[in-house]
């Protein structure tokens, strides 16, 4: 049995989503404008289309701050070789070990993705990656998972999300699902199961190849 594993980006394989939620409300803040919502966990597993119209409701308004934020990210980057969780490398390194396939399909836009695997060193882990922006339908809908399954062409893949929007897309792609445990309130239950950090992995995929 060939096995797959696709991978979420933001608040999986880095520890994103406080950095970005802040930048976003700084940037309104000197605008000295109030975001359609400052709860967290609105924004939480949306694609950057999704997050616009949570910040912005009103969509006469939206391109033009969209336009002016474009700026302040870039002079207001991630670091992410800091956002990088501990277990990354070592699980990836185990994964490619067992030749297993690795794909990330992640909400982020692609620059971001391909920034992140490029900082961290991670490029060569990767069989396939694919992100949400390039896609008419982002998740919840099942897309992105699909074709990240069939980029891998293996005979079972294992989804590993966080937030309730990712988890449901892996879900409507029938696949077998992991929610990585967060530090804050989250509804994970409809995944198949939730880990406490990534290496438990491991543990899924050595239970997978015995059967």
């Amino acid at each position: 049995m060939t096995l797959g594993i696709i991978f979420d980006m933001d608040g999986v394989l880095i520890d994103s989503e406080s950095f970005y939620f802040q930048r976003r409300m700084d940037f309104f803040a000197e605008k000295n404008l109030s975001p359609g919502s400052k709860n967290k966990l609105d924004f939480v597993g949306l694609t950057e289309a999704g997050i616009w119209q949570v910040l912005v409701p009103a969509k006469e308004n939206r391109a033009l701050l969209k336009k002016e934020y474009q700026d302040y990210r870039q002079t207001h980057p991630i670091d992410f070789t800091k956002a990088l969780r501990g277990d990354v490398k070592s699980v990836l390194t185990y994964l490619k070990a067992k030749k297993i396939k690795i794909a990330l399909a992640s909400s982020s836009p692609e620059n971001e993705i391909y920034t992140m695997l490029a900082q961290n060193n991670l490029t060569p882990f990767f069989d396939f990656v694919i992100s949400g922006e390039s896609l008419s339908k982002s998740k919840p809908h099942p897309e992105i998972y699909q074709l990240a399954e069939a980029a891998l062409k293996c005979d079972r893949c294992i989804a590993v999300e966080d937030s309730p929007v990712g988890i449901a897309s892996a879900k409507a792609a029938q696949l077998y699902t992991l929610a990585l445990k967060q530090d804050f309130p989250i509804d994970q239950r409809q995944a198949d199961i939730v880990i406490d950090h990534l290496s438990d992995i491991i543990k899924v995929v050595e239970n997978c190849l015995v059967y």
